[in-house]
């Protein structure tokens, strides 16, 4: 008998089920049990598999199955809601509102299960019978705002936050779980960008986005301290920043932002010169300031760069402008004892090399400079120094563009000795100007703009250890400061 009714539920089949109410008019009263029923009743299973008709006949004969709960303390509903079957859902409400709230093993309602699905016609009906069932929070103060998030169901989101305008519920989209977190928060942790973007577009959101969790973080600082700097995150801070969402440490907001100070700060006229000239260093440092462990994302990249130019100032060894020579050059009749003109060229060595050709020389020291700089940045990179040391970072830096300078500067005087003539004719095209001389200065333009970029980076970074050392000296060295200790005698007598 239980594994008749097992297949009728499974297959839907209402008369399957008359005919057997008809041999047994008390089989759903004992079907617990039967087998196959030990762990749910017939309604879950229907409930499970969408059959609308025979949710119907189950509850016109048995009603309390509605609010009967499965091993798992689950409700018929939790799975049509589950599995977003509307109507069925619609006709266990018809039978039992109560269940909306019923929790199963893990703490969750049919409401939230719906929206970790994002089964969104579900929410609705939902909500519809029972408001207050988006109060309802899990074990660790999540609402169902949070589950929208953590699942990544922004249409299932978006309902609710149409439905919280609707209702004048708007705190809760600033609810906060157990660790302090918002939606806003959890989106930020999950690299969410349209559900921040949507978010950062209601106004409520927006106003109280620079609040802090329990660790005292803004949506900000859970972005910035994200181990996975990919060009997502730094696409979400800029989001974030254009919002006006600061850091915990830079904006020294309130948590609560509701309570405003008793005595706020007074605006500074931006009349002012010294005003005038900070905004536009900040405007400034804005653009040119970079994230901290751009060096560290690099750093293999950096190593292969460097060991392909110390391979190549290797290679202009072995083969120097000019070539080699092939053969030693037979020697010419010459007065004996004349030794200016006695020639002292050998086979393999560069044709090039001459006592009065300082190209040759100066090309040469500027190709151990590139080998020595390039073998130091690698030596820099592969000892196993903290690359965020500032020491470490900027001789980096250092050894990185004496290596493309030196590059830059010996192939200018590789091109003078191969092609002497080209270099002094000032080559022009179609009436141009000189077109090497004019690449040439660019690109010095641009390494001279990058040099000072870096530039103005070190002088900031120097400023702020000098001031932090003459502090620290003025702190441990400098005059400490006197009490004036006054006594008075105390006469007891009241004498004179």
């Amino acid at each position: 008998m239980g594994r008749r009714l097992y297949e009728a539920c499974l297959s839907g089949s209402v008369l399957a089920l008359d005919l057997l109410i008809e041999e047994d008019q008390f089989i759903l009263d004992r079907v617990g049990s039967l087998t196959g029923f030990f762990n749910e009743t017939p309604l879950h299973l229907v409930a499970l598999r969408g059959h609308l008709d025979f949710t119907k006949a189950i509850l016109t004969r048995k009603p309390t199955l509605a609010s009967e709960l499965d091993s798992l303390r689950r409700s018929p509903l939790h799975l049509a809601s589950t599995e977003g079957h509307v109507k069925v859902v619609q006709e266990l409400l018809r039978v039992n509102i109560d269940v909306c709230i019923a929790r199963d093993q893990d703490g969750r309602i049919p409401l939230h299960l719906a929206a970790m699905k994002g089964r969104v016609e579900i929410i609705w009906e939902l909500l519809k019978v029972k408001p207050n069932s988006i109060h309802e929070k899990l074990s660790r103060g999540e609402i169902v705002l949070h589950l929208c998030v953590k699942y990544n169901r922004l249409e299932a989101l978006k309902t609710l936050v149409q439905y919280v305008h609707s209702n004048g519920m708007e705190s809760l989209l600033n609810s906060r779980n157990d660790d302090g977190n918002t939606i806003l928060h959890l989106a930020a942790a999950l690299k969410q960008m349209d559900t921040i973007e949507y978010l950062l577009g209601i106004t409520s959101v927006k106003n109280h986005a620079s609040v802090k969790n329990q660790n005292g973080s803004t949506a900000l600082d859970v972005v910035e301290h994200c181990p996975d700097r990919d060009l997502k995150t730094m696409e979400i801070r800029e989001l974030l920043l254009q919002a006006g969402v600061r850091t915990s440490i830079r904006g020294g907001l309130d948590p609560n932002p509701k309570s405003p100070p008793v005595n706020p700060p007074r605006p500074q006229r931006c009349g002012k010169p010294g005003a005038i000239l900070k905004g536009c260093i900040r405007s400034f440092w804005k653009y040119i300031k970079v994230d901290r462990d751009w060096l560290q994302q690099v750093r293999g990249h950096l190593i292969t760069s460097a060991t392909l130019t110390a391979t190549m100032a290797y290679q202009s060894i072995l083969s120097p402008p000019g070539g080699l020579l092939t053969q030693s050059p037979s020697p010419s009749p010459s007065p004996p004892g004349d030794l200016l003109t006695e020639s002292h060229d050998e086979a393999g060595q560069a044709i090039l090399d001459s006592g009065t050709n300082n190209g040759y020389k100066a090309y040469m020291v500027i190709n151990s400079i590139v080998l020595v700089a390039s073998l130091s940045t690698i030596m820099l990179t592969m000892t196993g120094l903290p690359i965020r040391n500032k020491f470490v970072t900027w001789l980096s830096i250092f050894t990185v563009y004496v290596t493309i300078g030196c590059l830059a500067a010996g192939y200018v005087i590789a091109f003078i000795l191969v092609n002497p003539d080209v270099w002094y004719s000032r080559w022009t095209v179609l009436g141009s100007p000189d077109v090497v001389v004019i690449l040439l200065l660019g690109w010095l333009g641009l390494l001279a703009f990058v040099m000072v970029l870096h530039l103005c980076r070190f002088l900031v970074w120097l400023t702020k250890k000098v001031v932090k050392l003459v502090k620290a000296c003025h702190r441990c060295c400098g005059p400490r400061p006197t009490r004036n200790i006054i006594t008075t005698e105390v006469n007891p007598a009241g004498r004179p």
